[in-house]
This record gives C-alpha cells, sequence and structure tokens, in this order.
C-alpha cells in the first residue's frame, strides 16, 4: 500500500472509532487505546477530532446561540403563519386552551424549576458536585443558586467566591452570572470571585467568554443571557484574569462599556483559598479586607482614606490577629475595634 493509501485507511479506522466511543457514551476502551498506540493511528485519531472539538466549541459561542435562537424564532413565526383562516383559528383556540392550563398548574412547575440554592457562612469552605457531573467549590460566605435544564445550565454567584469545574456537554452550555458579567462555558474550570460591585474571573483550564450582563431589573436565572446584543467582554484563555467593575457609570459615560481589566497571572494563586491560604500580589488594601473578613468573626472596614493602600502577602484563612499585626506593620494603618466588635483599619 502506498502511503496516501495508509493514511487514509486510518482516517476511515479514526472515524470508526468515533462513531463507535460515541455510540457507547465512553471516552476510550481497551481496545482503542491499543489502536491509538500506533503514531499514525494517533494523528490520524487527532485529524477527525479536531473538527468535532472545533464544531464543539463554536456551538456555544454567544454570537452563534443568538443566531440559532433568532432562526428558531423565524422559523416558529413561519409556520404560525401558515394555513387556512379556519386552521389559524383552530390552532389560535388552542393555544388559549394551553395558556389556561400553564396559568393553573403554573405555580407547581415554578416549584418543580427553582434553583437550588448552595449557600457557606464565614469561616466555612464547601465542595459540592451538581447532577451532570460539575463541581463547585465554595469559598466563605458564599451563595450560589442552580438550575439544571434540558438544554441549558444557569448558575448566579450572589455572594462570595467559586471555583467551578464544568462536566463538559456542548449541548447544555454552563453559564454563571456574577454581578455586571456572565461567564459561558462547557468543560473548564475557572474561578469567579465576586467583591462588592466588582467580578473577576480566572480561567484555570479550557476556555470561556465573558459578557456584560444586560438583564438588570430582573430575577437572576430568570432569562438567557446570551440572546442578541448581549456584549462580549472577553475570551479567556488560561492564565487569564477579567476584572468587571459593575459600578454605575456617570451619565457622561457609555452605560454599556463598563471599565473592565484583564491581566495574566498565577492560577494556582486564584484558588489558594480552597487549601486555606490567601494569597495577595499587591492589591488594594480595602479588597484584601474584604477577602480576609470571609473568615473573620468581626467586621473588617477599611477607611476610604486608607482604601488605596496597597499590600502583598499569604495568610491563614481565618488569622485575623496575624493580619492585623502584619498591616499595621507594613502599612500606615491603625487598627481600632468598634464597640460593636467592628475592626477599623483607617490611615496612620
Amino acid at each position: 500500500m502506498t502511503r496516501d493509501a495508509e493514511g487514509l485507511r486510518a482516517l476511515a479506522e479514526a472515524s470508526a472509532w468515533r462513531v463507535r466511543l460515541t455510540e457507547l457514551e465512553v471516552d476510550t476502551t481497551p481496545a482503542f487505546e491499543a489502536w491509538r498506540a500506533t503514531p499514525a493511528h494517533a494523528e490520524a485519531w487527532d485529524q477527525v477530532c479536531r473538527p468535532h472539538a472545533w464544531w464543539g466549541e463554536q456551538a456555544v459561542q454567544p454570537e452563534v446561540m443568538a443566531l440559532r435562537a433568532a432562526a428558531l424564532d423565524r422559523a416558529r413565526q413561519a409556520q404560525a403563519a401558515r394555513g387556512r383562516p379556519g386552521a389559524r383559528r383552530r390552532r389560535a383556540l388552542a393555544l388559549l386552551v394551553a395558556s389556561l392550563l400553564v396559568a393553573v398548574v403554573g405555580v407547581g412547575a415554578w416549584w418543580s424549576t427553582a434553583p437550588q440554592v448552595y449557600r457557606t457562612a464565614l469561616g466555612e469552605r464547601r465542595t459540592v458536585t451538581l447532577k451532570d457531573g460539575s463541581k463547585l467549590a465554595l469559598d466563605a460566605g458564599t451563595e450560589v443558586r442552580v438550575r439544571l435544564a434540558p438544554r441549558a445550565r444557569r448558575l448566579a454567584l450572589i455572594r462570595g467566591q467559586a471555583r467551578f469545574d464544568v462536566a463538559h456537554d456542548t449541548a447544555r452550555p454552563f453559564t454563571v452570572r456574577a454581578a455586571g458579567a456572565v461567564v459561558v462555558a462547557t468543560g473548564t474550570s475557572f474561578n469567579v470571585d465576586l467583591l462588592g460591585r466588582a467580578v473577576t474571573v480566572t480561567l484555570i483550564e479550557g476556555r470561556v467568554s465573558v459578557l456584560r450582563d444586560d438583564a438588570r431589573g430582573m430575577l437572576p436565572l430568570a432569562v438567557a443571557p446570551t440572546r442578541p446584543g448581549a456584549p462580549l467582554l472577553a475570551r479567556l484563555v488560561p492564565g487569564q484574569q477579567l476584572t468587571v467593575a459593575a459600578a454605575p457609570a456617570p451619565a457622561s459615560v457609555d452605560p454599556v462599556s463598563p471599565p473592565i481589566r484583564l491581566a495574566v497571572v498565577d492560577a494556582d494563586k486564584a484558588v489558594a483559598w480552597e487549601t486555606g491560604q490567601l494569597v495577595f500580589d499587591d492589591e488594594p488594601l480595602a479588597a484584601v479586607a474584604a477577602r480576609v473578613g470571609r473568615y473573620a468573626p468581626a467586621k473588617v472596614v477599611v477607611e476610604s482614606s486608607a482604601a488605596d493602600l496597597t499590600l502583598s502577602g499569604v495568610f491563614n484563612a481565618g488569622d485575623l490577629s496575624t493580619f492585623l499585626d502584619v498591616v499595621q506593620r507594613a502599612l500606615p494603618v491603625t487598627a481600632a475595634q468598634d464597640a460593636d466588635g467592628t475592626i477599623r483599619l483607617s490611615h496612620r
């Protein structure tokens, strides 16, 4: 056989293995691994899988999802417009009856699809495995709402910080809404930190798209965040960190362009909180105190005069006394405790 013929045969075998593994709903088998051990077979397998992976990624891009939704809407409208006048009247009557039935059972349906809520108290960390196989790691003082539907997995970070390890499923995009941003993924790992009115997304593995949340005034999880017109803020690669400031913009500033900051970071440091360590690298004291406060028995407040002072260091979560000692030595700051137990850091 010529080299070209051998290559074509390897591609045909790789395609057959792709179909077989898909039908079996498995990632691999001993027989497949034995076949792929040959370099030519491994190369052919890569050639077959590469287009599938690319199409899978494109299928969950916000623009493609928006176009797909718009196309489905147009198809439904065209179908409804077809038919004789009598058929349209019968269809309208059927829709009316269906609407009445939906109204009767609406409350029960709402309860059946109500989001699952996961919370942690101050100083508590928790790991949750969802029904789809995705894992959530919740930092202290965190609340996450989860709704798993047949065609979508929608989550909302209400407060705190969480790491999301997403089970791969291109048919059900995985979205996390937090303050002014929506993270869209399928199978990847990322961290979201909601601090005040700013949200920070750190990508650990895979790829994600981050959109601006333009569903103001609507309940969390109530609408699809990927509808046409939702502005794309960034597409992240591993090691990138995006911070979106969700504070209201002045009237002179375009409200659809919130202040954002894109940086390259050490992803391991961003999720060091999972092992009980808080790592800071030249961060504003206000942000540092807020993160330390998730584990503190007393509320920690930074006066405006000291809020922009920066601090670097590694602290054990919950060790408030060491943090206060270090911050007063490293910065021109004084710590004082109010009658209600609140600790205030002010510029010395």
